[in-house]
């Protein structure tokens, strides 16, 4: 067994990366395809609820299958059914639902599951903050951060990436909150009570650690378009437009950038990011990244934090190409999408810093992998055998798969590695 050196100078025994007896994870079977998701549901701030319908279009792949599974964590289950009216039974134990049909599906056929459904105060997937005793200047937000296996806490959906439906929103609030989730806006409706509801449509696939909502009492800093799709920011009521402004105003820029690099168009309707407390990082979910709010910059802190904020800011733009165009069917590939955010934030260092920023970078890089092989563990950047997914997102994943990276690239050469990333249609990226 290796020895290694911990941080105090100790002799220390190298541990693997997994723990004894963990299993090969592979991807589910698809024979019944979830294709589609309608979230209709009311959001309570004041309760900290969420409750309604969520409605599941699933389309048969051959003939036979009679069943669905779809992970649920301690949701309050008020009805299942079928959206035409078919026989069905199910079975619940607190984290999974089976929907069984009396008849079977024929080839391609589609039918719908309709969920009603409340949760409270989930324990994670769905966070909700308000003002009260020993907080009384708390803001008013409920959203969802959901990497790698958290959406399964309020959503009814296979929580894995290999499933990706469409989505439509169709979520209700009080009329004084901001209501954003992902895709385009189609409609925002108001009721007698003081609550509206707002349509949000994505037309593309979306896995669920990806699928996003943000409601709340926001600030707004509108940032214009890139070449026709709108550009803004949100924050809680204790920051101004300017901070959105001072932290994330360069990212029209880099939109103009990477769709160049890449040669390909941004796929989405729209790029929003909004930014909460407790968030702990970015998240690059579909139109709509996330932020931790500590990176939502005053004037002081904009001199030392700016060059961080846009590293992040690239990191989670390149995502919308790695990770969200283009998905991993796993977590064990979760390199197609953090390697090459990793490598497109020394890409964007070497064409708009330096290339001395740039070599910079990939020996920081380098440093990180190295120290983490030499004195935790090593692993392949591809393997199925894992504790959790959340374990591989580690060193290995983000700088070492970067640097593998740019040793392809200086194998290849310029001309080679650079014509596969660009010229790519959207047919292409599906």
């Amino acid at each position: 067994m290796p020895i290694m050196h911990d941080a105090c100078g100790c002799r220390a025994a190298a541990r693997d990366f997994a723990l004894s007896g963990a299993e090969a994870h592979y991807p589910p079977d698809l024979e019944l395809e979830p294709t589609h998701l309608e979230i209709d549901l009311r959001l309570d701030l004041v309760e900290q609820t969420a409750q309604g319908t969520v409605t599941t279009t699933v389309d048969a792949r051959r003939a036979g299958p009679r069943a669905v599974r779809l992970h649920a964590v301690d949701f309050e289950l008020l009805a299942v059914r079928d959206g035409g009216g078919r026989s069905l039974t199910y079975r619940y134990d607190g984290r999974v639902l089976v929907a069984t049909w009396a008849e079977p599906f024929a080839a391609g056929e589609s039918r719908q599951l309709q969920i009603d459904y409340r949760v409270q105060r989930p324990v994670t997937g769905l966070f909700f903050s308000k003002p009260g005793p020993g907080a009384e200047n708390a803001p008013w937000f409920a959203a969802t951060d959901h990497e790698t296996e958290r959406a399964r806490h309020w959503l009814p959906c296979v929580d894995l990436p290999n499933v990706r439906p469409r989505l439509d929103f169709k979520l209700r609030a009080d009329a004084r909150f901001t209501i954003l989730a992902n895709g385009a806006l189609l409609a925002e409706t108001g009721h007698d009570d003081g609550s509206k509801t707002a349509h949000y449509r994505l037309e593309q696939r979306c896995p669920s650690y990806l699928t996003c909502f943000a409601i709340g009492e926001f600030v707004r800093f509108e940032d214009g378009e890139h070449q026709g799709k709108p550009i803004a920011y949100f924050a809680t009521k204790e920051f101004e437009p300017s901070h959105l402004k001072r932290s994330f105003g360069r990212t029209p820029e880099m939109l103009t950038w990477l769709t160049k690099k890449l040669g390909c168009e941004l796929p989405y309707p729209k790029y929003y990011q909004f930014a909460l407390p407790g968030f702990g990082g970015a998240m690059e979910n579909i139109s709509l990244v996330s932020w931790d709010d500590v990176f939502v910059l005053d004037e002081r802190l904009a001199e030392e934090w700016s060059w961080l904020v846009d590293q992040i800011n690239i990191h989670e733009m390149a995502h919308t190409y790695f990770g969200d165009w283009v998905v991993c069917r796993d977590f064990a590939h979760a390199w197609l999408k953090e390697s090459w955010a990793t490598y497109i934030e020394s890409c964007w260092l070497e064409d708009n810093v330096s290339r001395d920023e740039a070599d910079y970078d990939f020996f920081a890089n380098a440093s990180a992998y190295i120290t983490e092989a030499d004195e935790r563990y090593k692993r392949p950047i591809v393997t199925r055998t894992f504790d959790h997914s959340w374990s591989l997102y580690d060193r290995h994943l983000y700088p070492g798969g970067a640097c593998r990276l740019h040793m392809l690239r200086r194998l290849l050469g310029d001309e080679v590695f650079l014509a596969c990333r660009k010229g790519l249609s959207a047919d292409v990226w599906r």
